[in-house]
C-alpha cells in the first residue's frame, strides 16, 4: 500500500477543496487515481487535465509510491 497526497490547482480547488490524502494499492497509476476522484465527480470529466508528481508533469500511466503528492492542474487561459 502507498499514501499519495493530492492537490488541485485553479478551478479544480474550487471544485474539490486543496487536496486530501489516498490510499492506493501498489502499482495504481496516476490515471487510476483520477478515474476514482472523477467516480464522485462525473461532471469533472469533461476537463482535460495534467499531472504532476512532486513538482515533475508526468503521463497518467505514472506509477505512484509512497509518499508521493500528485498535483492536478485544469487547463488555465488568460496572460498578457
Amino acid at each position: 500500500m502507498a499514501r499519495v497526497r493530492l492537490r488541485y490547482f485553479a478551478t479544480l480547488r474550487e471544485q474539490l477543496g486543496e487536496g486530501d490524502e489516498r490510499t492506493v494499492r501498489a502499482g495504481t497509476t496516476v490515471g487510476a487515481v483520477w478515474e476514482r476522484v472523477l467516480s464522485d465527480r462525473p461532471a469533472l470529466r469533461r476537463l482535460r487535465v495534467r499531472f504532476a508528481v512532486n513538482e515533475t508533469y508526468v503521463d497518467c500511466d505514472r506509477v505512484l509510491q509512497d509518499g508521493d503528492e500528485l498535483a492536478v492542474f485544469p487547463p488555465v487561459s488568460g496572460g498578457c
